[in-house]
């Protein structure tokens, strides 16, 4: 006979494996700083080939001016600038990459342990009707003999 309530915890138990789960397992593979750690690397490395695409296209468009004034220019000046232009986007960056992944670990973490405890029920109810099996099949024996 079907156990009802195992059959939901069943379902409830693939649908998360087939929607959040296959995140949330690759994210329980780590440890909170280690996970923040990677994905705040991974931001700033993204900010970085960013920042460098927009600096090479500004360069690229002020390139008229630039070979006109190339004698004139503070170049320590425009580094300077740019360098704290950088400093100042990576800064913010790291702050909301550290908010979110703090944020979304603790989600995950949260959704796993849900699940690890539907999937305890499932084992308990599992271990309930296979002993209930095999009283019936001890019951049926003692009634043959």
């Amino acid at each position: 006979m079907i156990n009802t309530k195992k059959a939901r915890l069943m379902t409830q138990c693939a649908i998360y494996e087939k929607h959040d789960g296959t995140d949330d397992l690759k994210i329980a593979k780590f440890f909170r700083a280690d996970y923040i750690r990677l994905e705040v690397l991974k931001t700033i490395i993204g900010i970085t080939v960013g920042y460098l695409f927009l600096l090479i296209m500004i360069i690229i468009y002020y390139l008229e001016f630039l070979i006109k004034n190339a004698l004139q220019l503070n170049y320590k000046m425009l580094f300077m600038r740019a360098l704290a232009y950088y400093i100042l986007l990576i800064a913010a960056y790291v702050v909301f990459a550290v908010g979110r992944y703090s944020y979304l670990y603790m989600k995950s973490h949260k959704r796993l342990g849900r699940y690890y405890r539907m999937l305890g029920k499932i084992k308990k109810i599992a271990e309930e009707q296979e002993y209930e099996k095999e009283l019936e099949e001890e019951n049926w024996e003692e009634m043959q003999s």
